[in-house]
């Protein structure tokens, strides 16, 4: 009878345990991947938080790709949350640069707050690719799979899957807060829209908020 039930929980949830099991080898290849250098770093990013969750997605479960994201959505939504998002996100900013040791914890190459040719090749392009494979695994593909058996409390959990993630490697610091913050935000605001646009942009957007006040706050 036991034998019975596990075997009928595992056909009725096989999809979501086999994506589960997809985004924990993903992330454990991306973390042990001998990787030094932003080069390496983006390259092994593209192929695990990016090409393999996808191909898993569109040529396993054959799914279609609008359904995680990749599409317009709902513009009036993504655009209000999206204002939502990156007022609550500034506020939060300046409640810890004033109130936390934020401002010296928080770390940024010197050429970034030295050079204004660099600052801009940093956030559109260095931070530009890591939030949108950020995007892609965690909000496209770990949320909205999740999504299909738990709705809105998917949310949560790819919120808690990025925390351990981060704890998991050690990298539960200061520069780690920013990550959380468009976590929570990202996740309300791609699950709305059902969209990665809106939460993409505007993660930059904040992205570039909070690197130009770190700088201006630790001058």
């Amino acid at each position: 009878m036991l034998y019975k039930k596990e075997k009928n929980f595992f056909l009725l949830h096989r999809e979501s345990l086999l994506t589960t099991l997809v985004a924990l080898a993903c992330l454990g290849l991306f973390t042990f991947f001998p990787a030094s250098g932003a080069l390496q770093m983006i390259t092994s990013g593209l192929i695990f938080f990016c090409v393999i969750p996808l191909l898993y997605l569109k040529f396993i479960l054959h799914k279609d790709l609008h359904d995680f994201g990749f599409q317009v959505g709902d513009r009036k939504v993504g655009i209000t949350f999206s204002l939502l998002y990156l007022a609550s996100a500034f506020l939060i900013c300046l409640l810890l640069f004033h109130y936390t040791a934020f401002a010296k914890g928080y770390y940024l190459p010197k050429a970034v707050s030295g050079n204004f040719g660099y600052f801009v090749f940093y956030e559109l392009v260095l931070s530009g690719i890591f939030v949108a494979l950020y995007e892609i695994f965690f909000r496209g593909f770990a949320m909205f799979s999740l999504a299909a058996k738990t709705g809105f409390y998917a949310i949560f959990y790819q919120f808690l899957l990025i925390f351990l993630f981060l704890w998991s490697t050690e990298n539960l610091n200061w520069n780690s807060v920013p990550v959380l913050i468009t976590a929570a935000f990202s996740g309300l605001t791609t699950y709305k829209s059902r969209s990665l646009i809106y939460s993409f942009v505007s993660s930059l957007f904040f992205l570039i908020i909070l690197d130009t006040l770190a700088i201006k706050f630790a001058h």
